[in-house]
């Protein structure tokens, strides 16, 4: 029984496809998720990203969990300056058009 469990694990992982992750997109929450709370914002992901910062700073991590909280935290940062980029870019676009 271990052994089909054991193949049936190998088949998934071999027939995973890699694909190059995809530029963000954002969308407004509707206002039926916004009033359930299943839609994080932006907003959301920058007071996460606060959050994350003073707990470090706190020293609330042990030494040896940092380097996957800033490895978090990095990616948080990176995927917030794309959203701010292209917010910047949309709203060029619209104030140019």
């Amino acid at each position: 029984m271990a052994k089909t469990k054991k193949k049936a694990a190998s088949a998934k992982v071999s027939t995973t496809k890699t694909q190059a992750p995809a530029a963000p997109v954002v969308e407004e929450p509707t206002e039926a998720q916004a009033e359930d709370g299943s839609q994080l914002t932006i907003a959301d992901l920058q007071a996460l990203a606060s959050v994350i910062d003073v707990a470090v700073r706190r020293g609330a991590f042990g030494a040896g969990e940092v380097t996957d909280v800033g490895a978090i935290f990095d990616k948080l940062s990176s995927f917030l300056a794309v959203i701010a980029a292209q917010k910047e870019a949309a709203e060029a676009a619209q104030g140019g058009a």
